[in-house]
């Protein structure tokens, strides 16, 4: 018989507090409730694993066996599942494999007997559920209204810009970073997106465009070639309107780029014979 504790906290900034030690001293305490060796506990431990993730899927849980006669003790509801149908449907595999599930306040809710246990669980499960869906609501609607202030709404910051302390995005990128930026009336992150966007409209790939963009502008953040194609995309089918900018008739020519390449690369190649192609279709 092996007994377990197992503790759980949404996001790793909980991890950090005294949330998980908390966890761990109710847990201790609920064994020794249960005439268990409190200090002879294997802890399984989930920091920033949501709740609402299947409890047999959790890293934590996914690889162990649990067999018949295992214990394993929860500081609370909220700590085992806010998903109503996982929680009952857990339960039941528990009992099925005669393994106890002791949930601190509630008892062991596999005892077919603990019929006061078995109500309260059903209750605070749906209670689990509801708050659940409470806190996303209110997290969406936090994130609806950063939006049209204007701030930042959480998430992975976008490349090239930075978080002030007030929450609003700004530019990270600037004309120091980008020597040749030749518009005055937006910003050196805009012009870069655009630089980027004419290089595969004029048919470079993503790697291509991004080990260019990368060579010539060594100052600038690294940008992998997912981000690239984001940020391209979004600009192809939202582009900046308004921007005074100097308009090169013509694309860059082998001669303007080549010097920023590797020699024998095969994105110098590409644009050689491109460049190629050009000359000859102007030609005719």
């Amino acid at each position: 018989m092996t007994v377990y504790g197992y503790v759980r906290v949404s996001t790793e900034q909980q991890a950090d507090n005294s949330s998980m030690s908390t966890q761990r001293r109710q847990i201790r305490g609920t064994a020794e409730a249960n005439d268990l060796d409190r200090d002879d506990i294997t802890w399984l431990e989930d920091p920033g694993v949501s709740g609402a993730k299947e409890f047999f899927k959790r890293p934590a849980i996914a690889p162990k066996v649990f067999v018949n006669g295992d214990v394993v003790i929860v500081a609370g509801l909220d700590r085992f599942s806010r998903d109503p149908r996982d929680c009952l449907n857990t339960i039941h595999f528990f009992k099925e494999r005669h393994v106890r599930l002791i949930i601190n306040g509630h008892g062991e809710v596999t005892d077919e007997s603990n019929i006061y246990g078995k109500l309260m669980i059903e209750i605070m499960v749906a209670f689990a559920g509801f708050e659940r869906a409470k806190i996303r609501e209110r997290n969406l609607a936090g994130q609806a209204a950063c939006k049209r202030d204007g701030r930042y709404a959480g998430g992975p910051v976008p490349w090239g810009q930075r978080v002030d302390e007030n929450n609003y995005l700004h530019d990270a990128i600037t004309k120091e970073m980008v020597p040749d930026c030749n518009w005055y009336n937006a910003t050196p992150r805009t012009f870069i997106i655009h630089r980027m966007a004419g290089e595969r409209k004029y048919g470079e790939s993503l790697r291509n465009v991004q080990k260019w963009i990368l060579l010539k502008y060594p100052k600038l953040p690294y940008i992998s070639h997912t981000t690239l194609q984001k940020l391209t995309d979004e600009y192809e089918r939202k582009p900046v309107s308004g921007m005074a900018k100097k308009v090169r008739k013509k694309p860059l020519r082998l001669r303007d780029r080549r010097v920023n390449l590797p020699a024998g690369h095969v994105a110098e190649r590409a644009l050689r014979s491109r460049e190629q192609r050009r000359e000859e279709a102007l030609r005719t």
